[in-house]
């Protein structure tokens, strides 16, 4: 269960006459820890509030996509909208409506791409992709971890303890060296401040100048320490990764059923899914989905070999596509010839 904290002095009053009250800065909070019990658990209170960091827009039946604010763009890092259409209601040869709906729509797209559209700008690309697609994929991926946990759990353990050291061992050389520039670079500052102040009471330097120059390297100096702050909790946050993988097994073994992708299930497993764009080069439509797990993030297990059902059926669609990018190109080719013809034809007739 998570332990409740109880916070004081968040805020202030610069006088007592004052009604108006300044927030404090953290470091100057006092907090008193395990004052009440816990009503739910740590795990279940972090999930909630990154739901609520969220917007999720009902849509016009009241239903919210849980998939929204988990997918992002795997080149610009933005998060992904959705974009979802009933279609329209089909009729009969009199005209009467058949209740079945055609050419709904449910899928995701690239924010920065279609923000950018909308005022006629290039930026990124579409990144277009079916949410029943993503979710068929995540329900795969979750069914064939938590298979692989509960069959071979001393292996899973060596695969995500494994893949967490070689991440983090590239990860840190990078921010090591980041934090070390971050850290001389705060030194220089307070050395050039000290020397401005200098300079100013010496009379080298004008009062407007130093207002100036001093607003500029406390602001750096503010930035830097801010990105310092979050560089140290990253490198804090190693250790408890490593340990997360315990969590994850824990989590598998709450679940029983696999069958269906639930909301509860995507919010407890899912940490991201990463979107990258599609690729036509080979006449297929191929496009990488990276699926991120709580506690585990990306991890390669074994997946399950395809019956011979799903190979015939895979081969259908397959076959299907051919026929249709054919059909397609055929249906192009005789319209242009078309057009080009009747303007040749309006062109002769103008003569």
């Amino acid at each position: 269960m998570r332990p409740l904290y109880t916070v004081n002095f968040r805020t202030k009053k610069e006088s007592y006459k004052d009604k108006h009250s300044v927030h404090n800065s953290p470091e100057d909070w006092v907090i008193f820890e395990n004052t009440q019990e816990a009503i739910v658990d740590e795990e279940t209170w972090l999930t909630v509030q990154k739901i609520r960091e969220t917007k999720h827009r009902p849509t016009k039946k009241g239903d919210i996509n849980p998939l929204t604010g988990l997918v992002y763009c795997a080149d610009c890092g933005a998060k992904m909208f959705n974009h979802r259409t009933g279609g329209y209601e089909k009729r009969d040869k009199d005209g009467n409506p058949t209740g079945k709906y055609t050419n709904a729509q449910d899928n995701y797209t690239c924010s920065t791409y279609s923000k950018a559209k909308s005022k006629f700008e290039n930026r990124c690309t579409q990144h277009h992709v079916r949410t029943d697609v993503i979710r068929d994929l995540l329900l795969e991926v979750i069914k064939a971890t938590s298979t692989y946990v509960m069959e071979h759990e001393s292996e899973f353990i060596e695969k995500v303890r494994s893949a967490t050291e070689l991440q983090q061992e590239s990860e840190a050389k990078a921010l090591k060296k980041r934090l070390s520039r971050e850290q001389k670079r705060i030194k220089e500052l307070n050395t050039l401040i000290k020397k401005i102040y200098e300079d100013n009471v010496n009379g080298k330097l004008s009062d407007k100048r130093f207002e100036m120059l001093l607003a500029d390297y406390e602001t750096e100096q503010n930035e830097l320490e801010l990105s310092v702050d979050a560089l140290e909790k990253t490198f804090n946050d190693y250790q408890e990764n490593a340990d997360n993988v315990d969590k994850f097994i824990e989590l598998v073994h709450r679940y029983t059923d696999f069958t269906e992708l639930t909301t509860p299930m995507i919010h407890e497993f899912v940490d991201k899914i990463v979107v990258h764009e599609a690729d036509k080069s080979t006449g297929d439509r191929i496009q990488q989905i990276d699926i991120y797990l709580k506690y585990v993030g990306k991890l390669d297990v074994p997946m399950p070999e395809l019956t011979p059902e799903q190979i015939k059926e895979e081969d259908r669609k397959r076959r299907k596509r051919a026929w249709n990018r054919t059909y397609m190109r055929r249906k192009y080719e005789r319209e242009k010839a078309e057009r080009e013809a009747k303007e040749k034809g309006l062109s002769e007739a103008v003569r």
